[in-house]
């Protein structure tokens, strides 16, 4: 898995184990990057959540091919920890067994475990990177990009104790919106924040982004990446 999805999972796999987001395959992005043991607690998920339901459809929701499901299905199934318990209705009725129902938990203790790891590994970077920004007498910071990795880093900065004083997206969508007690800006908006640091916070648009910002601006500001 790639630095950039294994962030994104982590968060997500987090929140989903702490409660504070229902875990859903349909709202992932990324699965066909995940690692085929994750899919399997996926799919084990889907079947709890309603037995009857045909393999299209648990490809569907997976963002899988359905070829793929049946390898899943099948792999599960000679194990022992999932049975097809009404062969007379179509699509088939699966369950997990009991044993089905330990590995399954077993799955989601050791993704937790992963998650959690990757997480801290990219907020000690996260939080190196605000460090040597405080340590360069920069103290106003503005976030470019408003997504997980905003909300991470300005947690960090906070307990760095910089000042943040924006965020900004070129998506219009973001904008207006208020994200990590901040309300979201457009680009336009920095030369009014007077930061003394702009800092991007995103790792897949970074080089995008360095593209975009205006000459004129890094006469007077520091443009920054983690």
């Amino acid at each position: 898995m790639c630095p950039v999805v294994g962030f994104f999972w982590s968060l997500h796999v987090l929140r989903a184990n702490t409660g504070s987001v229902v875990e859903s395959a349909e709202s992932l992005k990324t699965l066909d990057n995940l690692p085929r043991t994750e899919l399997r607690r996926l799919l084990m998920v889907e079947l709890q959540r309603g037995s009857n339901v045909s393999q299209r459809s648990l490809a569907r929701r997976l963002g899988v091919a359905v070829g793929t499901v049946n390898r899943i299905l099948n792999e599960l199934a000679a194990a022992g920890y999932v049975d097809v318990f009404d062969r007379g209705v179509r699509p088939f009725a699966y369950r997990l067994t009991g044993e089905g129902e330990r590995y399954q938990r077993q799955l989601s203790l050791e993704q937790y475990s992963t998650a959690l790891h990757s997480l801290r590994r990219h907020e000690e970077r996260i939080r190196a990177v605000l460090h040597g920004v405080k340590d360069r007498g920069m103290r106003r910071v503005v976030f470019y990009g408003a997504g997980e990795v905003m909300d991470a880093t300005c947690r960090v900065a906070r307990e760095v104790g910089l000042e943040v004083i924006g965020a900004v997206d070129d998506d219009p969508t973001k904008q207006k919106v208020q994200r990590s007690g901040i309300v979201i800006g457009s680009p336009q908006a920095i030369n009014h924040l007077k930061p003394d640091a702009v800092l991007i916070t995103t790792f897949r648009h970074a080089e995008e982004i360095q593209l975009k910002i205006d000459p004129g601006l890094r006469e007077t500001v520091q443009v920054l990446e983690l």
